[in-house]
């Protein structure tokens, strides 16, 4: 299939077609955020593609895997964040990493112009899915991105994105991306949200004399293990 970031519009069946082919059944999993409901596209039997990529390994295959897929707590913390807020009129927003596209969606819900990128085209295949799935269509752009090294050209409003900080070689790359693409206005802001155990120190030691950084631990109980965790919310705004 060609490239998914550069259709503009596609059969939704076409689309769900192309990830059965390469994943096997998929699910459609109702997602509660605040008041908004949305279906989120769910490889079906994960532990049977996960064996399928340790097939591939043994025959020494490079293989990556799919974390893109995993609706993530800190997705849902900044899904809330978006519903809270009181966004800029007519505001554009950039989502980096966007995995499955759900925060994006949140967004889009709002009535706001959507930008989803990732560097995975399976990722942009969900998140083309799943915006037809639930009728944003008209609201999300998708591009391939490679935040260390791409550059869009405009700048946005408000930047968002989950667990982007996992690669400690890409935190530099990454500071300077967001400086080449936040608006420089009022109330524009980056926001990111992760699982509190990682620092992201590097990240946020390059670009603290550029914004103000303010940091938010927010309680999460997950509901695979009934365990507590602490999600990190990092809102990044106001330059200095």
């Amino acid at each position: 299939m060609k490239d998914i970031s550069a259709i503009t519009s596609a059969w939704f069946d076409e689309l769900l077609a192309e990830a059965r082919r390469k994943f096997g059944a998929i699910r459609f999993e109702k997602v509660k955020v605040d008041n908004v409901e949305l279906e989120v596209a769910q490889v079906a039997d994960m532990p049977a593609y996960l064996d399928k990529l340790v097939d591939k390994a043994r025959g020494g295959k490079t293989i990556e895997l799919p974390l893109w897929a995993k609706i993530w707590p800190s997705c849902l913390i900044l899904g809330f964040y978006l519903m809270k807020i009181s966004p800029i009129k007519d505001a554009r927003v950039l989502e980096v990493g966007a995995g499955c596209g759900l925060v994006g969606m949140i967004a889009a819900k709002r009535g706001l112009d959507v930008v989803m990128t990732d560097i995975e085209d399976d990722s942009l295949l969900f998140c083309r899915l799943n915006a037809l799935r639930n009728g944003l269509e008209d609201k999300i752009t998708l591009k391939k991105v490679d935040f260390t090294t791409d550059r869009l050209g405009e700048k946005f409003d408000y930047i968002i994105g989950c667990e982007v900080l996992y690669q400690e070689d890409t935190y530099k790359p990454f500071a300077e991306f967001v400086q080449a693409h936040l608006k420089d206005v009022p109330g524009a802001e980056t926001v990111l949200a992760m699982d509190h155990k990682r620092t992201g120190r590097l990240f946020f030691e390059t670009i603290k004399d550029k914004y103000k950084i303010m940091r938010q631990e927010v309680p999460f109980k997950n509901p695979e293990n009934g365990s507590r965790d602490l999600i990190d919310l990092y809102r990044l705004g106001g330059r200095k």
